[in-house]
């Protein structure tokens, strides 16, 4: 009797390892900063988080473990940190762009647009990461930029942001 307990034992856990080995996925909030609050965005997302979205959801992190990513819409500044306590999201990762243009020219001595990034804890607010990604000139117009400028700026800004979630405790 003892060993058919032993031997069912052994098999009900031979037979859950490959579940216990499973990493829960990290839940992300993504979110995209907007300048003024009557901006619409197209999606309304944002172009750069839209794209963000689709590159990290391909991406598996160093433990094995996925990215369950919210996509929120576009916020301004004051409104992320209420909407990211409503929703309750562990991780942010908090996009904005720096353009160097203004509708007449470019500033003088600054002739690089931006991607910005932060990764911050939701329940503290303390930031663990931040980056950056230069955009060729010009590449967001009237505010909506294409796919294809959109890509490498993105997939630049994917490497970064998985690598500082490969940090996290």
């Amino acid at each position: 009797m003892f060993r058919r307990l032993s031997a069912a034992l052994v098999l009900a856990l031979l037979s859950a390892s490959p579940l216990l080995s499973q990493h829960a996925p990290l839940s992300l909030c993504l979110v995209q900063t907007k300048p003024e609050s009557w901006i619409q965005y197209d999606p309304p997302a944002g172009p750069w988080a839209a794209e963000l979205d689709k590159q990290l959801s391909t991406q598996k992190l160093r433990s094995g473990g996925t990215l369950e990513i919210t996509v929120l819409a576009a916020l301004t500044e004051k409104d992320v940190p209420p909407e990211v306590r409503r929703l309750q999201c562990r991780w942010v990762v908090q996009l904005r762009f720096h353009g160097s243009f203004w509708p007449g020219g470019r500033y003088v001595g600054d002739d690089e647009d931006s991607i910005l990034f932060s990764l911050w804890n939701g329940a503290t607010g303390r930031t663990v990461a931040d980056g950056a990604s230069l955009v060729r000139p010009f590449a967001v117009k009237n505010r909506v930029a294409s796919e294809t400028l959109l890509a490498a700026p993105c997939a630049a800004l994917t490497q970064q942001i998985v690598k500082s979630l490969n940090k996290l405790p």
